[in-house]
């Protein structure tokens, strides 16, 4: 049961603290920092940076992605508009620094849900589907 104001739970066990709880997550955090899947995507979110191509594709993509919005929002559609989304994207995509980092990005993101599941599964919680409420 949990007391919140004792800031400790108790589950058939000893009393664990929420500050030993932190401590753990903290070295589950750690442990994350040593992984080769977090260090590739740091690596790859680096040279993404760097490029400079990359850089001013992705600003030009933001701005016409928030004007296409905008007037989508006015009940608005404007093809012109898509058409230039569909060509910054398409030569974003043909980018090696994009295609590295989404790569990384992607392996990074399934390593960090299967720590979630056995997360959600050790606690008997689905903690993915609580955020997507």
């Amino acid at each position: 049961m949990f007391n919140a104001n004792s800031k400790e739970r108790r589950i058939g066990g000893p009393k664990m603290s929420i500050d030993v709880v932190r401590e753990k997550a903290l070295a589950l955090a750690d442990a994350i920092l040593e992984l080769e899947e977090y260090k590739e995507f740091v690596e790859m979110e680096k040279k993404l940076k760097e490029d400079q191509v990359a850089q001013e594709l992705l600003v030009e993509f933001q701005q016409k992605q928030q004007d296409f919005v905008t007037k989508q929002l006015s009940g608005e559609f404007d093809q012109d508009l898509l058409n230039e989304l569909t060509e910054i994207q398409s030569k974003l995509n043909a980018r090696e620094s994009v295609i590295n980092f989404l790569d990384a990005y992607n392996r990074l993101l399934a390593v960090l849900s299967e720590i979630v599941d056995l997360i959600s599964e050790r606690i008997n919680l689905d903690l993915s589907e609580v955020y997507r409420r």
